[in-house]
């Protein structure tokens, strides 16, 4: 149970004890934990204690929270996060945030002989009226494949949904390499810190179910992002 004279927050305890039933089993994949209230006389805290530590979960991708049905337990999606690319959008809506884009640059490229739109973008998440920016995201789209996608303002939507929706064209695999880059008076400006250290960056290919090449991507992380391994031993 809880200890409240410890100098470990209390909300910090509930999570470490919510993850621990995850893991081993006592809440399984699929099944909606208690409410709230019920946590509240159980564990006999706070609602505050409680949300924080459900949001601690959800951030570790341990749960997500699902409108009408309640908290749910996802522990085999935890392959689903941001090292993939199975959309960053879909990402920030399982954490319950609203996904943010800010395009830098949108042009058209030649690369050896091929037209390619060029996108960069700033990607964050939105809560309430905070803006927490998380990966800086330069993409090559091959325009004979996506036609005229240049002209869609992705400030306002998904890459892959318009991939999806307006070209019937499927990301599905993503061939990366994980690099660990400098820090610079451009990253720092971007995602808003100090100091001088390394940031990791991934840079590879995103293929459709075809295995075909519809993304040339390299994606830099900011220091508000969080790597998390949760596993059983």
């Amino acid at each position: 149970m809880l200890n409240k004279h410890d100098s470990v927050p209390l909300y910090v305890q509930l999570q470490n004890l919510i993850r621990s039933d995850i893991i081993s089993g006592k809440y399984k994949e699929g099944e909606t934990i208690p409410s709230e209230t019920e946590m509240m006389k159980l564990y006999e805290v706070t609602r505050t204690t409680i949300r924080k530590a459900i949001d601690g979960l959800v951030d570790e991708a341990l749960l997500v929270k699902r409108h009408g049905k309640g908290t749910i337990v996802c522990l085999r999606e935890m392959k689903h996060n941001i090292w993939n690319f199975s959309g960053f959008t879909e990402y920030a809506r399982k954490k319950n945030e609203i996904p943010v884009s800010r395009v830098l640059k949108k042009e058209i490229v030649n690369l050896d002989g091929v037209s390619f739109m060029n996108l960069v973008r700033l990607r964050g998440t939105r809560r309430e009226t905070t803006i927490k920016w998380l990966t800086l995201d330069t993409s090559y789209v091959p325009l004979n494949l996506f036609p005229g996608i240049e002209q869609y303002d992705f400030s306002e939507h998904s890459l892959y949904q318009i991939m999806n929706q307006r070209y019937s064209i499927y990301p599905q695999n993503a061939s990366l390499g994980i690099h660990p880059i400098n820090s610079s008076k451009w990253t720092r400006q971007l995602f808003e810190y100090e100091g001088d250290f390394p940031l990791i960056m991934a840079k590879g290919s995103v293929l459709d179910e075809k295995g075909t090449e519809v993304e040339k991507v390299e994606v830099i992380y900011g220091p508000n992002v969080e790597f998390k391994v949760v596993t059983q031993i």
